[in-house]
């Protein structure tokens, strides 16, 4: 009897934590700052062995190139060269992110199927990566039934494309939009600082900004970014139930940039769209996650995984990756030497460990951002000191200080810094 008393109590007790699961005591910052230090390379954690395949770069619009390659295939044959297995690349019919030493040739109807067909796509398809993110366009708040329907349709037909084409290689393209927060806010001036206190006054480098109330139309711009992913991922969800056997993946993620707005309260992608659709994953263009210690990105990643409705492709996994992250080497005061920047970095590193995040996409290869207004009116190329600094390599040819932070993660795979 008593036996069996002991079994129900038992019972009891298991279905009721199985009940609370969703209340489990979340942990203290303390315990999360504990967490990231111990997965830190610099404090003597372990270095994935296929950190490769995690660690990559975006590539476009830099404001420098070194041959007269197509500024496209030059990028990628440098990322390869420097040990990446992953990239990120604007997937555009507008090809103006990739100008330099190019002659695209492409008509205003292409396709996407088509651009992949496209030489210099297909030679960096080519490449030995194994990931290739691609960065979508379309349209967004504006997104109606007929567009919906046409977008669906147009990558169902690249997907398959994909998938068939490559389907002999272990390769994964991840299709994604450009950070939605923005998209849904329709840009990136003050009017789409959005808060929900009037006459919030927010410090920013530039100048003081003043943010403006959530507008009366968020309701349709939420709804309009939902029925937009609703049909990329139908477009998806299409062509992989087409192409079975293939050993090439193709993802599609959401990606969202302003999660910490998201998290108090301001409608965004995370809290107020990700609810309304099934997806493959998320990706996080990172910036407002970025304090010291790595806090902000470790609860920032948590958040969004809670608010994921993964598709039944991802058999219940709640895939959150780095779609974009990156320090401006000379900016900002106090990150403009090397210790600092690599601190940071190093923390971000431990992040990623400690929750499994698969990609870690830096921003960028080539710089993109010149110094002030003036600088980016002119379209010449760039010379070092007139950069912010977010690059792997400088326009003199050197090494940035995540350039030579990443190389010895990538040397020491499967090992130790220390």
């Amino acid at each position: 009897m008593k036996n069996v008393i002991i079994l129900i109590l038992c019972l009891i007790y298991i279905a009721n934590v199985s009940k609370g699961n969703d209340k489990i005591k979340p942990l203290s910052d303390k315990q999360i700052i504990n967490q990231i230090e111990i997965n830190r390379p610099s404090k003597g954690a372990k270095i994935p062995s296929d950190i490769k395949t995690r660690l990559g770069a975006t590539h476009v619009a830099g404001k420098y190139y070194f041959t007269n390659e197509p500024y496209l295939i030059e990028g990628c044959k440098k990322m390869t060269e420097m040990g990446y297995g992953v990239v990120k690349l604007w997937f555009r019919k507008n090809t103006g992110g990739y100008s330099y030493n190019s002659n695209w040739n492409v008509s205003k109807e292409i396709t996407l199927k088509e651009l992949a067909q496209h030489p210099y796509w297909a030679t960096c398809f080519d490449m030995p990566f194994t990931t290739i993110a691609l960065s979508l366009d379309g349209a967004g708040i504006k997104t109606t039934d007929e567009t919906a329907a046409k977008e669906e349709n147009e990558i169902y037909e690249l997907t398959k494309y994909l998938l068939e084409k490559y389907k002999n290689r272990n390769l994964t393209f991840i299709l994604h939009n450009w950070e939605g927060d923005w998209m849904m806010r329709g840009g990136t001036g003050d009017y789409a600082r959005w808060t929900r206190k009037a006459g919030q006054l927010i410090k920013a480098v530039d100048g003081d900004r003043y943010t403006v109330l959530v507008p009366a139309d968020s309701t349709e711009r939420i709804n309009g970014m939902a029925k937009w992913f609703n049909a990329l991922q139908k477009g998806v969800n299409r062509a992989r139930d087409e192409v079975k056997n293939s050993k090439c993946k193709v993802y599609h993620a959401i990606e969202a940039n302003k999660v910490m707005d998201s998290q108090e309260g301001i409608p965004g992608i995370v809290n107020s769209v990700l609810p309304l659709v099934e997806v493959d994953m998320v990706s996080w263009s990172s910036y407002d996650g970025l304090d010291a210690t790595g806090l902000k990105l470790y609860k920032g990643i948590e958040y969004i995984r809670q608010n994921i409705r993964p598709t039944k492709f991802m058999k219940g996994k709640k895939v959150v990756f780095l779609g974009e992250i990156g320090i401006p080497e000379q900016r900002y005061e106090g990150l403009t030497e090397k210790d600092p920047v690599i601190a940071r970095w190093d923390a971000y590193i431990g992040v990623c460990l400690a929750l499994n995040v698969p990609y870690l996409i830096q921003w960028e290869l080539f710089c993109n951002e010149p110094k002030n207004e003036e600088l980016r009116k002119l379209n010449e190329t760039r010379k070092t000191d007139e950069m912010r600094g977010f690059w792997l390599i400088r326009p003199d040819g050197t090494k940035s200080f995540v350039g030579e932070y990443f190389e010895k993660l990538l040397k020491n795979a499967g090992n130790k810094l220390l």
